[in-house]
């Protein structure tokens, strides 16, 4: 009995695609999340914050170890009404945010590679009255 396989050139294309996906959207986090707008981890509030405690800080802060060092800390917190803070530090966030970036990511690209074909097909069917020419 003869089972189809995947080619195993396959399944290594997909993997370095995924690979570059997880890449990519990492990046972008760092990118995004620490260089450029630290706050975007307060859009992943609702998923962390609790419901007495709604609004979202985002605290960067600062510290030196030795002369010349500079280390950051970033950490979301979610206040109540009544000034009672907890924590949620910053690991789950970035992962929330680097799981949207991804989904952006492919978003965009499957906008190009959609937008690609159906010129491809335009142009394969011809202006009217005009002979199609045969798909290579």
């Amino acid at each position: 009995m003869n089972r189809p396989t995947t080619p195993r050139g396959a399944c290594l294309g997909v993997g370095a695609l995924v690979g570059i996906l997880l890449f990519s959207a990492s990046m972008l986090t760092c990118i995004v999340t620490i260089g450029i707008w630290p706050g975007e981890a307060k859009l992943t509030a609702p998923l962390f914050c609790p419901d007495d405690k709604p609004d979202p800080y985002v605290v960067v802060d600062s510290y030196s170890r030795a002369p010349g060092e500079t280390s950051y800390n970033f950490s979301l917190y979610c206040m109540g009404s009544r000034g009672e803070v907890e924590e949620v530090g910053f690991l789950w966030p970035c992962v929330v945010l680097t799981a949207a970036h991804g989904a952006l990511i492919l978003v965009i690209v499957g906008f190009f590679v959609v937008r690609g074909r159906l010129r491809r097909a335009r142009r394969a069917v011809g202006e009217p009255g005009q002979p199609v020419s045969p798909l290579p």
